[in-house]
């Protein structure tokens, strides 16, 4: 595999994890951060970068996802998968690239908005989605060849103009920035929950190195590896210049609310509405390639899990969902779909960390089990919290857990429950000793 394949699959795997969200939630963070910035970057990007890398790797060691689950009963595994796909795919995250192009990168530019604005922009938006995801074996010239790059470059004008402009000088941090900076940018990063969508891009990422020719399952697995280190690096960069951005924009976006107003205010104060046309186009191509790799991931999950219909059926109703979903109901599905990615997420991770553990430790089967089970009775309370479903009972006997508040209250009972269970099974296998 030649050092250019290699670049191109991880510009793919940039291009995949930078949404519309990576661009505009970092701001935020960095503005409320304030000279506290690189603290708190530091944490995000441990938490956000780091565990999207482990997942890439625990699905390329493993060769399928399902592998992750073959611990767990056979039907809450495909369950699993299912409803994961189904949320971070035409549920929510794949409307939302549209939804979000839309009302940042094309919506400024009228100034009346008619609803069927969105459903014409929906349906040419997934048109091209479906369109560059119908051959998945182009997906490295298509996006790594060519959007990236697009992207990219668009993005260092930004950062050049604003290295080049005399800007203000962080100031004072805000909230839990002044405390524990660290500690609420690790938080932050768990937040955007991108360790979901590194579960479904791994197996696109490994299928595309296997379509530049290599057949080795080593060979597979180092070159997945190095792909998406280069892609966190770009990544680790990309967030370095957005958290920058935000942590010197309290003049230019005073009493901003979302990072999506800093952004699009200092790019104007940047560049007026040459810079805005910019912003625009890196909103639109970011949410176009994460919508392609999203879909494309479905689309091959859904194909190998039931293979009476094609490929191409998958990409074309999932497509054809989320623009759906896109225009009617977006607001209701969010909110229903957020209690259940609040419940996926953390069994996701302790999945992929057990997947990595493995590699050099003996974990037993029932240890998965019992660890999980806990993790995931505690992480559907969050999410019924987070609904208002949760009697006030349990509610108070949640929140005297360490982080619940956070949103990380299964954090602390969930490595106790491994320890205590990795511990006792480790005892009972022991071979017991006869007296004489």
């Amino acid at each position: 595999m030649q050092k250019n394949d290699i670049l191109a699959v991880a510009l793919m795997t940039f291009a995949f994890f930078l949404g519309a969200g990576n661009l505009v939630f970092p701001p935020m963070a960095g503005q409320q951060s304030g000279e506290n910035l690189w603290w708190a970057l530091i944490g995000f990007l441990a938490i956000d970068v780091g565990l999207s890398l482990l997942a890439i790797i625990a699905i390329a060691l493993q060769g399928s996802p399902n592998a992750l689950t073959r611990d767990l009963p056979p039907r809450i595994g495909m369950l699993f998968w299912v409803a994961v796909y189904v949320v971070i795919g035409p549920a929510f995250a794949v409307p939302r690239t549209a939804v979000v192009a839309f009302e940042t990168g094309i919506a400024p530019w009228f100034g009346q908005v008619e609803p069927w604005y969105l459903t014409a922009f929906s349906i040419i938006f997934f048109s091209i989605v479906i369109w560059l995801s119908i051959f998945p074996g182009k997906l490295v010239t298509i996006v790594g060849r060519i959007l990236t790059p697009l992207l990219v470059g668009l993005l260092m004008a930004i950062y050049l103009c604003m290295l080049l402009t005399p800007h203000e000088a962080p100031g004072i941090p805000w909230n839990d920035y002044t405390s524990h900076p660290v500690i609420e940018g690790m938080i932050q990063g768990y937040l955007t929950m991108d360790t979901l969508g590194a579960l479904a891009f791994g197996i696109v990422i490994a299928s595309s190195v296997k379509g530049l020719g290599v057949k080795r399952r080593e060979d597979v697995v180092k070159y997945t590896i190095i792909a998406s280190v280069i892609a966190g690096v770009f990544l680790c960069l990309v967030y370095f210049g957005l958290f920058y951005l935000g942590a010197t924009s309290r003049t230019i976006a005073p009493g901003a609310t979302n990072g999506a107003q800093i952004l699009s205010a200092y790019v104007y104060h940047l560049l007026g509405s040459g810079g805005l046309l910019a912003l625009t186009a890196v909103i639109v191509l970011a949410c176009l390639t994460t919508a392609i790799g999203v879909t494309t991931a479905c689309g091959d999950y859904f194909h190998h899990q039931f293979q009476r219909a094609s490929y191409q059926f998958w990409i074309v109703l999932l497509a054809s969902l989320s623009a759906l979903v896109a225009n009617v109901g977006l607001e209701t599905l969010i909110s229903l779909s957020l209690p259940v990615v609040v419940a996926l997420y953390p069994v996701s991770i302790a999945l992929v960390l057990f997947s990595i553990a493995r590699s050099f430790i003996t974990i037993p089967r029932t240890t998965v089990v019992v660890t999980v089970a806990v993790i995931f009775v505690i992480s559907t309370s969050d999410s019924f919290s987070t609904i208002g479903l949760l009697p006030d009972w349990l509610l108070t006997t949640f929140s005297r857990l360490p982080l619940f508040s956070s949103g990380v209250g299964w954090l602390v009972p969930g490595v106790a429950t491994f320890l205590v269970a990795w511990v006792i099974c480790q005892f009972l296998s022991q071979p017991r000793r006869l007296g004489r």
